[in-house]
């Protein structure tokens, strides 16, 4: 690989498959040269509000996330400058006072649902990925990930996602498909995987 940063953006809807596309295309590449990213790093801070007030928040709209920041260390990372990424707690809706020292690497793939939808973000991808799946599939997924990892009951996440995460993905996540240079299937995609390996080698 050449010395030049690679940033890769991977976008589309909540359970799509977009972490499992990165980790399976970061898995081509030697580990010392490929850093993964998630949007969900980037959610604002909301400790300054009670309990329920945040709870109560839009968590799918751009507005909920800290793109700013974000953009920041994109710049930086592309400057291979090292980032203090911040550690966010979806329990408490909070960032933890600690955060993660992030250094540089030759490959940077960054993935969440709202990348797209953002132009001061995705005009820093050399390559913008949108993965394609069913609705249906995606929800299904996003319930048992949040009650596993996140502590919600299935009413909860089904009661959230009616509330914002289906309006919002119609709103700003759907459109955004548009601003990518490839769309993939969010699953049976190895020949996408494969195909865009070989880009970022000959681009990189």
């Amino acid at each position: 690989m050449k010395t030049k940063t690679y940033l890769l953006g991977i976008s589309g809807a909540s359970g799509s498959g977009k972490s499992t596309f990165a980790i399976n295309l970061a898995k081509k590449f030697p580990k010392e040269n490929v850093l993964i990213i998630a949007q969900d790093s980037y959610y604002k801070d909301l400790s300054g509000l009670s309990l329920e007030e945040r709870s109560n928040q839009n968590f799918d709209h751009p507005d909920s996330l800290d793109f700013k920041l974000l953009k920041e260390h994109l710049t930086a990372l592309k400057n291979g400058e090292l980032i203090k990424q911040p550690v966010y707690d979806f329990n408490t809706h909070s960032r933890k006072e600690d955060f993660v020292e992030v250094v540089s690497k030759k490959l940077i793939i960054l993935e969440g649902t709202l990348l797209l939808s953002q132009k001061a973000i995705y005009e820093e991808f050399d390559c913008k990925i949108y993965v394609n799946l069913e609705e249906s599939v995606c929800l299904a997924r996003r319930i048992e990930r949040d009650v596993m990892e996140r502590g919600r009951s299935s009413e909860m996440v089904l009661k959230q996602y009616n509330a914002t995460v289906k309006p919002m993905f119609d709103k700003f996540i759907k459109p955004s498909q548009t601003n990518a240079d490839m769309i993939v299937p969010g699953v049976k995609n190895e020949t996408q995987i494969n195909a865009v390996y070989q880009n970022i080698v000959s681009n990189i």
